[in-house]
């Protein structure tokens, strides 16, 4: 008796098990006609059911939502299309690349529509998050004695139509800069995007405009760019840490690009691009006047991983761990409007990511630039890079970070500084120089506090620094790295436009430099992987 009931429930499971499992088992999407396409535009800030809800209720209601047309035009999709899978996710890292929002999803629904039980179409609802646009641009970095800082006004969404105009004072290391820019990266309706920017500065002045269309998806046949600028200042020139002489730097450019896919197989794409450019500069009593006809290849491949609690808090951020190679070619001669030297330049790189797991991976770079004229390279500069992920839970992260840079007859204002600002925390601005270059990093992150009121969060880190810079004529040892430990508050908000945190960094430096003290505190808006 006992047997038999046993037998007849173990039937009865399995069978509940084989119709659970019918019951919910979904058709792949693949192939099948989209139907409707709902978009649903979230505000910036979750009014709450208890407590004080009226300050989130005002700032929702000033703010002026992203328009459902400016969404509809990243989709890579439309009703009528074949359903793919590949393109909607590729939409979500575009959307999620715009400044003015802080995420994006896209669901779909499986439809029947003549209840026959196939499958007849797919629906499609699209989710954004609005970041607060309008705001000051406050940013303050101190190292030591040396003050940047930048005050200033932008609007990354401008009547919810996704332009942005910006206007800013800044005081850096070497300048003062008023800028004003604008960017529309949808121009009259289109994919093409505009960037205008015209700026005053303490020696000088800039002016920019670009025109680009760049690749949507690896199924995007076609990309161009055209665009235009000038400007005027003195690059400082630095050894030790102190400013030895500066030099005198004018130069207007203009650039034609056109690139095409020539070839997809699964996550690669193929691409070729050929492209004119004019540069024309002057530095100190040096003239560099280039016309340049080049021709490029690269190879590209998608592997993204989607993860929280890197560089950006809970904001979604994706990470390419394919493979992207490249080389191009440029000519310039007399013939192409160039001076009576004739140069090459040459750029090629290799950028490769390996993943051991969820949320541990290893992404290197190898990379080198330069110019052949005169039967020598001239500003060559050749890189190695490395970053490392390792998440250890979601919100707690190892960052490391390993980058190698050799340059040969670099240009009189192009130097490799190391520094508080560039890197190398617990040491002064700027204080090593040359045109060999090395930086190890590794920094443990917690991020401990998330969206705080839905106004700001906080993260801690801690860090050891080790890097060193030298000339080509010195011999490089281990004993010449210069290594600090220290740590960090990290400091940032979802809701804000502005992608990136601001950190507050005290570093110590272990190797003793005369007339330098060991401490070194730097504030800014740097929280990069």
């Amino acid at each position: 008796m006992c047997f038999r009931f046993k037998t007849i429930a173990t039937v009865g499971v399995w069978l509940v098990g084989i119709g659970v499992v019918t019951a919910t088992a979904q058709p792949s999407p693949a192939g099948l006609p989209i139907g409707t396409v709902e978009i649903i535009n979230h505000e910036v800030f979750d009014e709450p059911d208890t407590g004080v809800a009226a300050p989130y209720r005002i700032a929702n209601t000033i703010h002026i939502r992203t328009r459902d047309e400016v969404v509809s035009r990243e989709l890579l999709f439309e009703t009528g299309d074949s359903f793919d899978q590949e393109l909607v996710e590729q939409t979500e890292r575009n959307l999620r690349s715009l400044s003015f929002l802080r995420d994006a999803r896209i669901d779909f629904t499986i439809v029947d529509l003549d209840d026959d039980g196939q499958p007849d179409q797919v629906d499609i609802q699209v989710s954004t998050w609005d970041t607060w646009s309008l705001s000051p641009r406050v940013d303050f970095r101190q190292v030591q004695n040396r003050t940047i800082w930048e005050l200033g006004v932008s609007e990354k969404n401008l009547f919810g139509l996704g332009k942005s105009i910006t206007a800013t004072h800044r005081t850096n290391l070497d300048r003062t800069i008023d800028r004003v820019s604008y960017a529309d990266p949808q121009l009259v309706g289109s994919n093409v995007s505009l960037l205008v920017s015209a700026a005053h500065l303490s020696d000088g002045d800039e002016q920019l405009l670009l025109l680009d269309r760049g690749f949507l998806s690896l199924r995007d046949p076609w990309s161009w760019t055209v665009g235009g600028g000038s400007f005027r200042r003195t690059d400082p020139i630095f050894e030790a840490g102190a400013e030895t002489g500066r030099l005198y730097h004018r130069g207007q450019w203009g650039d034609v690009q056109v690139s095409r896919a020539i070839r997809r197989s699964g996550q690669r794409a193929l691409r070729l691009h050929g492209a004119y450019r004019l540069r024309e500069e002057r530095v100190g009593t040096e003239a560099r006047d280039f016309g340049v006809a080049e021709f490029g290849i690269r190879s590209i491949g998608h592997r993204f991983v989607r993860l929280t609690h890197v560089n950006q808090f809970e904001r979604s951020e994706d990470f390419n761990l394919g493979t992207d190679t490249f080389a191009t070619v440029g000519l310039s001669a007399p013939e192409l409007g160039g001076s009576t030297v004739r140069a090459t330049f040459l750029s090629t790189g290799h950028i490769q990511g390996v993943s051991f797991r969820d949320g541990h991976f290893f992404i290197s770079e190898v990379r080198f630039d330069g110019r052949h004229e005169g039967r020598e390279w001239r500003n060559a500069l050749a890189t190695v890079r490395g970053r490392y992920l390792l998440k250890h839970a979601e919100r707690h992260a190892t960052i490391g970070r390993v980058s190698y840079q050799r340059g040969h007859n670099l240009d009189p204002e192009v130097q490799l500084l190391l520094g508080a600002e560039t890197g190398l925390r617990g040491y002064p601005v700027r204080q090593f120089s040359g045109n060999r270059s090395m930086l190890i990093t590794l920094e443990e992150r917690w991020f401990f506090a998330d969206d705080v009121a839905q106004l700001g969060s906080l993260g801690l880190a801690g860090f050891i620094d080790a890097g060193f810079v030298w000339p080509e004529e010195q011999r490089f040892t281990l004993r010449d790295l210069k290594t600090s430990v220290g740590v960090s508050l990290l400091l940032g908000s979802n809701r804000l436009s502005s992608r990136g945190g601001i950190r507050l960094d005290f570093g110590y430096g272990l190797n003793q430099i005369t007339n330098v003290g060991r401490w070194v505190f730097a504030a800014g808006s740097d929280i990069a992987f």
